[in-house]
């Protein structure tokens, strides 16, 4: 739409199609609710213009398709199950506990606050809302998107919107002075109101997928297109100048090279022996912490509407770890932390430790756990080369979620969780069905 004058017609546009998708997700095919939310998660900008149209529903378009997707689900699942029978989801329960056991938390989190256990908090019941969407994405994915041909179409559709969003930030950034490294030379990307921090922590976790994917699916064409991606998602990571992104990158790199290529191994070590000398100027300023600030220094910065702290980080892990002593089974309740504070605690392990206790922790790790398990599954037991290389993408995105959640929330988001949890949607859904194959031909 760049040049041609249309961008402004762009979320009516979207927002028509809201209510198409939803209708044939009932009525035809559930899957292209699934394509057209996933497509859209990546340059989520649009879908936060379309949210703020003074038109009837438009803030409730993704609520919209979420109900249409379930209705599609209940009336076609007998044909697909006909067509391509799968098993029970293998965190079936573990979904369960995360969501009532977050649901549970809310009404603590209210009790705490002295609102009255069961008084409607229609701020934090949003956000409650927006935090087990996620889930039942995984959900909607799981049972849905069976038909390999949805599967390829997921990959084009969101190749062309990676695609974009990469592209939409090279233009926007193109017209920053980035030689040396300020603060006002962070552009925050596609993503609606998330920041630089969340923009690099994204491509930390999808670029690692990609990446994933590149190194074991062998077809040309799709590595090509792997390639197009991991350059267009290493710029954009480089440019986020997000610390943490960093990290969670070396990381995940880390992961690949020991797990499946050594000679990856080798060119990291050479790397991070003269990184110093290879990336720009300003990237080495931000990491080292030695960078011209022509401006004030800002103590906060504003992410969706929540203050971050952006230097006193240990503060802020202090006193959640003093809410979490105090209260160490249940914690303060869910979303609690900010209205505490009026800040974020910049590391979700310890936001979940000081708000859901040690139970709400023990279930968040072992999602990870039973996430790593289901990418490790496929990669090794799919007899197919593209499945393999989705489940070891999967894996490494994994890898990537776990580093870059130390420094700072990129959980509870759905621009960032969305596509994770829709992937794991998918490799669970090809787990179940080799363990299908593999019992009939018992």
């Amino acid at each position: 739409m760049v040049g041609l004058g249309l961008s402004e017609y762009v979320p009516y546009v979207v927002y028509g199609l809201s209510f198409l998708v939803a209708f044939l997700a009932i009525f035809y095919r559930s899957e292209i609710g699934i394509l057209f939310i996933a497509s859209l998660l990546p340059v989520y900008s649009v879908v936060d213009e379309t949210l703020k149209l003074e038109l009837i529903f438009a803030k409730d378009i993704f609520d919209i398709l979420i109900i249409g997707m379930l209705f599609g689900w209940v009336l076609q699942q007998n044909k697909k199950n006909q067509e391509n029978p799968i098993g029970q989801s293998p965190i079936l329960i573990p979904i369960f506990l995360f969501i009532s056991y977050s649901l549970f938390s809310y009404f603590v989190g209210s009790s705490y606050l002295a609102h009255g256990i069961l008084d409607v908090d229609n701020e934090r019941l949003a956000l409650w809302k927006n935090y087990i969407t996620m889930p039942v994405l995984y959900l909607i994915s799981y049972y849905n998107l069976r038909d390999r041909k949805w599967k390829y179409f997921l990959l084009i559709l969101l190749f062309f919107s990676f695609l974009a969003m990469d592209l939409k930030f090279r233009q926007s950034f193109s017209w920053v002075k980035s030689y040396h490294f300020q603060e006002k030379s962070r552009v925050s990307g596609t993503l609606g109101y998330l920041g630089p921090n969340e923009w690099g922590s994204f491509h930390t976790i999808y670029t690692l997928f990609i990446i994933g994917l590149f190194l074991v699916d062998k077809n040309l064409w799709r590595r090509i297109a792997y390639l197009i991606l991991i350059i267009g998602g290493i710029y954009s990571l480089t440019y986020s100048f997000s610390r943490g992104a960093y990290f969670g990158f070396v990381a995940g790199l880390f992961f690949i090279s020991i797990l499946k290529s050594r000679k990856l191994l080798v060119l990291l070590i050479v790397f991070l022996l003269l990184w110093k000398v290879i990336v720009p100027i300003s990237v080495v300023e931000r990491v080292t912490g030695i960078f011209k600030e022509q401006s004030g220094k800002r103590d906060t910065i504003s992410i969706g509407g929540t203050e971050i702290d952006s230097s006193g980080r240990k503060q802020l892990w202090d006193k959640a770890l003093s809410l979490f002593y105090e209260n160490p089974i249940f914690g303060t309740g869910f979303n609690t932390y900010y209205f505490l504070m009026g800040l974020d605690t910049h590391n979700v392990y310890l936001k979940i430790l000081s708000e859901q206790g040690i139970i709400g922790i023990f279930i968040y790790l072992g999602l990870y756990f039973f996430a790593l398990r289901s990418g490790w599954r496929l990669y090794k037991k799919a007899d197919e080369q593209f499945l393999k290389a989705v489940g070891f993408g999967f894996l490494c995105a994994v890898v990537g979620s776990i580093f870059v959640n130390f420094f700072g929330d990129r959980w509870t988001y759905l621009q960032i969780g969305g596509l994770y949890w829709m992937f794991w949607g998918v490799v669970d859904q090809e787990n179940s069905k080799l363990n299908l194959i593999h019992k009939n031909s018992k």
